[in-house]
């Protein structure tokens, strides 16, 4: 029997996948992309990044359960993803990659809500801000809510930074969401019930830790590749 809770989990895990094409239609035009590219962006990075999550998930299960819809494992992956999509669209990488930094959260953000009528990704038995596990059938901490807000909020954030004036549309915009989802979801992790490799540290908070620590050098890096560009910049108008 097809229960109401797993079709709500799937409802919304396809509204993932809605909801980063809408957003990404609005989100367009700051970067001057038409509907076309902006559809087959979405399209081509998109299910090929699913596919990768779902290999990934069962690499780390040893090769013996296919599966997982955890799209933080594939984070640091999309820009990967994204640079033959944005040669073959001819679209400047840096545009590609600002362009992309909110959608990850986006799907993440949506698609986690299903997580709550699932009865996955659960957090410790408690009383406090507790929800009924369907799984589980007993009450576990509202870790999924709190997390899928979490990257929403991460969503306003990074979109308000590309607004800001001081944005040169160098490639930060995708960093900065590693560092801010990195660095929140690894703390978050300690709230889960799930199998902890060391420390009470699990797989998906060395992902996030990971994540973190690519945003922060490729920030870094950028930031210095513009000032050098800037430096020279001066020099090149006296002569």
């Amino acid at each position: 029997m097809f229960e109401a809770s797993t079709f709500l989990y799937y409802l919304f895990f396809a509204l993932g996948f809605v909801s980063v094409t809408v957003f990404a239609i609005f989100y367009r035009k700051k970067f001057g992309l038409s509907l076309k590219k902006t559809l087959l962006t979405v399209v081509l990075v998109y299910f090929p990044v699913v596919v990768w999550m779902f290999f990934l998930c069962w690499a780390e299960s040893g090769f013996k359960e296919f599966g997982g819809n955890n799209i933080v494992r594939i984070f640091i992956w999309v820009p990967l993803f994204a640079l033959p999509v944005a040669k073959l669209l001819k679209i400047d990488f840096k545009d590609m990659v600002n362009f992309l930094a909110p959608l990850p959260c986006a799907v993440h953000g949506i698609a986690h809500y299903g997580c709550i009528f699932g009865g996955c990704c659960y957090g410790y038995p408690s009383d406090f801000f507790a929800i009924w596990n369907p799984v589980l059938r007993e009450y576990r901490f509202a870790i999924q809510p709190i997390e899928a807000t979490v990257a929403v909020a991460i969503i306003v954030l990074v979109v308000l930074y590309t607004r800001e004036k001081k944005f040169d549309r160098s490639a930060q915009a995708y960093p900065i969401m590693l560092m801010l989802f990195g660095s929140t979801r690894f703390f978050l992790e300690f709230l889960r019930d799930n199998d902890k490799l060391f420390w009470g540290i699990s797989n998906l908070a060395i992902h996030a830790f990971v994540m973190f620590v690519v945003g922060v050098v490729w920030f870094f890096v950028e930031r210095h590749i513009q000032k050098k560009k800037q430096a020279k910049t001066p020099a090149e108008t006296a002569k």
